[in-house]
């Protein structure tokens, strides 16, 4: 009769999830991210954007600074509690792996990821052909004022050197996405990255038509998107065993065998 007296029992609290990005070797840094941002902060995700270098200081080329302010900023947000999952971009993919062979990354999302890259030309030109009219709005510099420092070129192929093989010690599960007309790095700088991942939780997805840029590219970005959502909310590698239903023609030729 007093059961209206009894106190409900209060649901677990959900784990605080943040979704950390790692932008590649441009002058928009951590900006690449700005569309994830967008839908992802009207799906409730939050997003944290970040910068690994000063564009301004030619000084800042120590290429293990720049990991080491990624794996800090994972770090800081552990330690708060947070479930981290971490996606990374070109450069900013061989970063990510790096990061999550270290610390305790939830999940991980690789983005056309630098493992292997054509020619450093390419990915110069690739990365400034845009720049100028993205900064010209945001910034009160001019597109000639804005060049990343010519010491930094040495940084970005130091830090594939440096840490390409930490992509074999990732242990959470991880989701690859590139575009076949990656333009800078090629397809099978995605592919080599999957082979060495020591686990079966693993996706690799080809976006025909998507260029570096998957993010940003108007064909193939949404659909990045889309799968991201599906893979940090468990859909795309289940946490569980996933059961398949018998295969009655299986069964038959065995039954035949004996």
């Amino acid at each position: 009769m007093f059961a209206f007296l009894r106190r409900k029992s209060e649901p677990a609290a959900e784990a605080k999830k943040v979704l950390l990005t790692i932008h590649g070797y441009g002058r928009r840094r951590s900006r690449e991210f700005d569309n994830l941002a967008l839908w992802g902060s009207e799906d409730q995700m939050e997003i944290i954007q970040f910068d690994l270098f000063d564009l301004y200081d030619e000084k800042d080329n120590d290429w293990m600074l720049w990991a080491a302010r990624a794996k800090k900023t994972c770090e800081d947000y552990i330690r708060k509690g947070y479930v981290v999952d971490v996606v990374g971009f070109s450069m900013g993919g061989v970063i990510a792996a790096y990061v999550a062979a270290t610390c305790e990354v939830h999940r991980l999302i690789l983005l056309a990821p630098a493992f292997h890259y054509l020619n450093f030309d390419k990915i110069y030109t690739a990365i400034t052909k845009q720049a100028s009219r993205f900064f010209s709005s945001e910034e009160n510099k001019s597109s000639s004022e804005i060049v990343l420092p010519a010491s930094f070129d040495n940084t970005f192929t130091s830090i594939v050197k440096g840490l390409k093989k930490y992509i074999a010690h990732v242990q959470c599960p991880v989701l690859l996405l590139h575009g076949d007309q990656d333009e800078v790095i090629a397809v099978r700088s995605s592919i080599w990255a999957y082979e060495q991942i020591p686990h079966a939780r693993k996706q690799l997805f080809l976006l025909h038509g998507g260029t570096h840029r998957l993010l940003m590219d108007p064909q193939v970005g949404y659909s990045a998107y889309q799968l991201i959502c599906a893979f940090v909310a468990g859909k795309l590698i289940p946490d569980r065993e996933i059961t398949f239903a018998p295969d009655p023609l299986a069964e038959m030729c065995k039954e035949e065998e004996q």
